[in-house]
């Protein structure tokens, strides 16, 4: 009866697709040459074959096919043959991918060969819970990630507060660059498609050339990056005048990116923060060119955001409430955050907090400092642990020119405590991300410490 009960389970997905389906005209997946890869009928055609190969027990189905034109339609066909779904990044390697499917129990994985799919049968096969339509994983930054389970209608609450936060609709074109197995991805490119009839340019080649090529023919209207897209891009001579709409998610995105880019095209790209856990969490919907580091601004529509305990000058933790939050009354991140006006500022995480002698600095007040410094474009600062249990502030620094470490500090005098002030400064050519733009200070530590 697993597969029985299964069947209802996405319900309210299938729901918004057939209103989609039955009032979209024209393509529904655009290439980024231009041309239609599927109108919306074409769609519903290539759910209903592959629902025959999907057919099953009720086990997850793991997906592992990266930004194919196919994954919509893989969706739908799971959905429709009563499985949920597990969203695999293409970059997850075979032992780890293994571990996942055996967690959330996968009988089936899809995989694509570049051009093609293919079907595996796995052994893992268990039915999962009657009301999970799939599993998001998180970034896995310091170990192997987590799995998610996520209903049917948390999935569609978290598309509703994101397209009418940003004001995304039937009428405008996504561009898909960005990995559609990633909950930023899936949020704003897969769910809007699905639910409320946003046509989809299907993209894989993230270069800033091939981006821009791809906007001109695609005429698409919205832009989703992670910031080192952004900064790559803001080199490029144009943007077509299609684009009406940047937004950036992933990380912070840095102040001097959003200025050069605002000068070069006049597009301000609108900060948005969000969870694997609960969705979308803030954005910034204002026209105005923000000069605040990690400025995130006003909670989205649908969501609400309560300090978890006395808000702090170096940050906070805040619990978020909406309908999309996974499985539970509210989630609470380990970022922190400080209130900017009727918005917040991204300071960092709990766990990078530095102690140094017993206090603690956020390493984003710190950051934001180094950044006036002449010659700096961009900083990151990490404490690395001495013997005592306290840390010692490094810096990581990319500068137009050679550094001059006394004439920093004499300038982080200006606006910081003695004790606020790094210790050491190192010159690179580029910030250390990891695949998904990501920093992470722990490694930063254990590298330059």
């Amino acid at each position: 009866m697993a597969n029985g009960n299964n069947d209802l389970k996405a319900n309210l997905l299938l729901e918004r697709w057939a209103t989609v389906l039955h009032s979209s005209p024209g393509a529904a997946l655009i290439g980024p040459d231009g041309h239609s890869l599927r109108t919306w009928a074409e769609m519903e055609d290539e759910a209903e074959r592959l629902r025959g190969a999907l057919d099953g027990d009720g086990s997850p189905v793991a997906l592992q096919v990266g930004n194919h034109p196919s994954l919509p339609s893989l969706l739908l066909a799971c959905w429709r043959a009563g499985r949920a779904v597990c969203l695999l990044d293409s970059a997850l390697g075979q032992p780890s991918r293994r571990e996942m499917e055996s967690r959330v129990g996968a009988g089936l994985r899809v995989e694509s060969d570049g051009t093609g799919l293919t079907f595996a049968a796995l052994e893992s096969g268990r039915p999962s819970p009657d009301d999970i339509v799939l599993y998001k994983l998180t970034s896995g930054t310091t170990s192997l990630p987590q799995h998610l389970g996520f209903t049917a209608a948390e999935i569609v609450a978290d598309c509703d507060h994101v397209c009418d936060s940003m004001g995304i609709g039937a009428a405008d074109r996504n561009f898909g660059v960005i990995a559609f197995s990633h909950s930023y991805g899936f949020s704003n490119l897969i769910t809007p498609l699905i639910c409320r009839g946003v046509p989809l340019v299907v993209a894989s080649d993230a270069l800033p050339r091939a981006i821009q090529i791809g906007l001109e023919n695609s005429r698409a209207t919205v832009l989703p990056l992670v910031p080192a897209m952004f900064r790559a891009l803001a080199r490029m001579d144009s943007l077509p005048p299609t684009l009406r709409l940047c937004i950036s998610a992933g990380a912070p995105l840095e102040v001097s990116v959003a200025r050069e880019f605002h000068e070069r095209f006049g597009h301000k790209i609108h900060s948005f923060y969000g969870a694997s856990e609960c969705g979308g969490i803030c954005y910034d919907r204002s026209a105005t060119l923000v000069h605040e580091p990690g400025f995130v601004g006003e909670p989205l529509v649908g969501v609400t955001i309560e300090w978890a305990n006395d808000p702090q000058p170096s940050g906070s933790r805040v619990r978020v409430r909406s309908a999309a939050v996974g499985g539970a009354e509210f989630f609470e991140p380990s970022d922190l955050l400080v209130p900017v006006g009727s918005g917040f500022r991204l300071v960092g995480r709990e766990a990078d907090l530095i102690n140094c002698a017993g206090k603690k600095i956020a390493p984003a007040e710190v950051e934001r400092v180094l950044m006036t410094c002449p010659d700096i474009c961009e900083a990151v600062v990490f404490g690395v642990e001495r013997a005592d249990g306290s840390d010692r502030i490094h810096a990581l620094v990319v500068a137009d020119r050679a550094i001059n470490q006394t004439a920093i500090r004499t300038h982080c005098a200006t606006q910081l405590a003695a004790w606020q002030i790094p210790r050491e400064f190192h010159q690179v050519p580029e910030i250390p991300r990891t695949a998904r733009g990501k920093i992470n200070r722990r490694e930063l530590a254990a590298t330059f410490g």
